[in-house]
């Protein structure tokens, strides 16, 4: 399936001019994407972390797991809208950059991963991670962990690719 054309009515926007002329404006959403990127990555690392129990052992899981889900939902809508506003200044580089489709695969599949298989498991986190009360239906420990680890790995891959379309 052919993608330029998207590619090619975002670099003849109105959204790609104002990109291109405006680099004060450019300079405050770069840096609206990368706080973004930092809450999200922030609170992933933080209930990752703390399902692998080598982060605030003492509080239980879930409380952890709830507290951050707005803030990952936030991080994420910042990185999507101002990422779509910095891309539209260079549409036609991107169109056939590896590291940018790399990117979007990673970020694709992170979302995916994140509202299925991550929130998932982790609501039926059993008891030794610290979800409070008994539950019938809780996995296994050693899956919430490697949840945690793969949830990890996918969004390393989607800032370390981000990271090198810059230089590439």
């Amino acid at each position: 399936m052919d993608v330029v054309f998207i590619f090619e009515w975002l670099d003849a926007s109105w959204l790609s001019d104002l990109a291109r002329t405006s680099a004060g404006l450019f300079s405050m959403v770069q840096a609206v994407h990368i706080l973004s990127m930092v809450m999200l990555c922030g609170m992933l690392i933080l209930g990752d972390l703390r399902m692998l129990n080598v982060v605030l052992t003492g509080v239980p899981s879930d409380i952890i797991i709830r507290n951050t889900k707005k803030w990952i939902y936030i991080g994420l809508a910042g990185i999507i809208l101002s990422g779509i506003y910095e891309a539209s200044a260079i549409a036609m580089k991107l169109a056939t950059n590896s590291f940018f489709w790399a990117k979007m695969a990673g970020l694709a599949m992170g979302i995916v991963f994140l509202l299925s298989i991550r929130s998932s498991i982790y609501a039926r986190a059993p008891e030794v991670i610290g979800s409070n009360g008994p539950q019938s239906d809780a996995v296994d420990a050693w899956v919430v962990k490697l949840v945690a680890v793969t949830n990890l790995l996918i969004w390393f891959s989607v800032a370390a690719n981000g990271r090198w379309i810059g230089f590439s």
